[in-house]
């Protein structure tokens, strides 16, 4: 418990520390904010990492003696916590690293194939899923350090993080991302061409979040802020070397 309440502390004053106050408040307390429910077929992942090796960066498995070797740090402190609590849940994890200091993490749920959906996680219930197949994967809460957001590096990291995941032969990868976020947009649905399957509109006030599917006419008009509409396709390219998937952003 003291250490939930270390990594939520920590989260926190780093997301302060990073964007201010105003932003923790809309991360937490918001109306209505459009959630779209992505999936990919990992037969279709093809090896792209060339960003990675250009930085000097290189992909990990995260397990528990990783983790206490005292080998590898974590840039950003309470990744480190979050990954703590992660393996304590279960759930499975990658790490990009440049020698010794992991400046990214990303996360996965896997289940034995069910048709009751209370056995699932708690997304995966919230974002309309009533069974699961025992070679799919839900990724989750992907964060690169905001000092290594360029080059290609985020969507190379999810990208190597599919091929690793099919190598242990999981056939399809599911996950969300919030519309309102455009650098999560443009790794996800174009550089690295998931599909979307459907959206829902997100309440929440604090810990209470609310999740109501969208019908497809409803959802199309909130996938892109309005003010976007405007900026050529060559500028808007720019946004992904800024904010990316991270903590709130894959995570209700």
């Amino acid at each position: 418990m003291l250490s939930v309440v270390g990594m939520r502390l920590a989260q926190l004053a780093d997301l302060v520390r990073s964007n201010g106050w105003s932003f923790l408040f809309r991360e937490v307390l918001f109306l209505k904010r459009t959630a779209i429910v992505v999936e990919k077929d990992l037969s279709e992942v093809t090896d792209r990492s060339e960003p990675l090796a250009s930085a000097k960066l290189k992909l990990l498995e995260i397990d528990k003696e990783m983790l206490l070797s005292g080998i590898y740090r974590f840039a950003v402190r309470y990744r480190y916590l979050k990954a703590l609590d992660y393996l304590k849940h279960g759930y499975g994890g990658h790490a990009l690293a440049r020698d010794n200091v992991i400046i990214g993490d990303t996360w996965h749920y896997v289940s034995e194939a069910t048709d009751d959906p209370r056995v699932l996680h708690e997304d995966l219930r919230r974002l309309g899923f009533r069974g699961w197949v025992k070679s799919y994967v839900y990724t989750f809460d992907i964060f690169v350090a905001p000092a290594e957001r360029k080059g290609g590096v985020s969507a190379a990291f999810q990208n190597s993080a599919m091929l690793a995941l099919r190598s242990k032969g999981y056939t399809k990868a599911y996950g969300f991302y919030w519309a309102d976020n455009i650098p999560a947009q443009w790794c996800t649905r174009v550089t690295n061409k998931w599909k979307e399957v459907r959206a829902f509109s997100v309440s929440r006030f604090l810990m209470f979040k609310r999740a109501v599917p969208l019908r497809k006419d409803q959802a199309a008009h909130k996938k892109q802020p309005s003010w976007l509409k405007n900026i050529p396709i060559g500028e808007k390219r720019k946004f992904n070397h800024g904010r990316t998937v991270g903590d709130s952003e894959s995570r209700f």
